[in-house]
């Protein structure tokens, strides 16, 4: 019952956001001064949207059963996460960023990122294979962005860190892209629906199948389906 209204608030609200940095851009272009607020209020109405999808993809896969306390989660985290990156946007306009505040806001985009592929992945899987499948490039993006946080925090910037990093958000994706490809392949080669014949005449055969393609006939009581030759 409330899936529906969340979606549509999260839509309507995705719409209005993108009308208001649409305006903002036009007003910065016409004015010819791009000032640093103009840029802070776009980044904002960035990380609404950021954090609005993260929420609503984990609001969505709460009212599952498989994933959720992951959906639960993810939807608990994002206004957290939205409140940091908006305390690193707007509460210290000058400072640096290797102030605790930035990191705070990266270690909230990392987390919201990998909170994001998780719920979505889960949320784009039909089958068990493919939920397998989504469940690791959830596993795979929560650990990337562990090691990301922790090269954040830490300020270190090693090669092996960096290659190590790299591979696994490229395997991440990879898993959490394969999901929605795999799935569309399988309905693609899906078999047929399973028919029973009920009668045939001449090659016209009367069958009972459960497609949308057929008729739902009502029979009175006592009334049954008769298949006959018209002379």
């Amino acid at each position: 019952m409330t899936r529906i209204p969340f979606r549509r608030i999260f839509w309507l609200g995705a719409a209005g956001i993108l009308i208001l940095a649409a305006l903002v851009g036009i007003a910065a272009v016409v004015g010819g001064d791009f000032s640093d607020t103009d840029a802070r209020i776009l980044i904002t109405l960035a990380a609404l949207l950021y954090a609005g999808g993260a929420g609503l993809a984990g609001l969505a896969l709460a009212e599952r059963r498989p994933g959720r306390a992951l959906g639960w989660l993810v939807a608990a985290a994002s206004p957290i996460g939205l409140s940091l990156m908006l305390w690193a946007i707007w509460g210290f306009m000058d400072e640096g960023d290797n102030e605790p505040q930035f990191k705070l806001a990266w270690s909230a985009v990392l987390v919201l990122l990998a909170g994001l592929i998780a719920t979505s992945g889960l949320l784009l899987a039909r089958r068990r294979p493919l939920l397998m499948l989504a469940g690791t490039s959830g596993v795979l993006a929560g650990l990337a962005a562990s090691l990301s946080i922790a090269g954040v925090w830490s300020g270190s910037s090693s090669d092996a860190l960096l290659k190590t990093l790299a591979a696994l958000w490229i395997l991440a994706a990879l898993a959490y892209f394969l999901v929605p490809i795999l799935g569309r392949f399988s309905s693609a080669t899906a078999v047929k629906p399973e028919i029973r014949v009920l009668a045939e005449l001449n090659g016209v055969e009367l069958v009972a199948t459960r497609s949308q393609n057929g008729l739902d006939l009502r029979l009175a009581p006592g009334e049954r389906l008769q298949l006959r030759r018209r002379i």
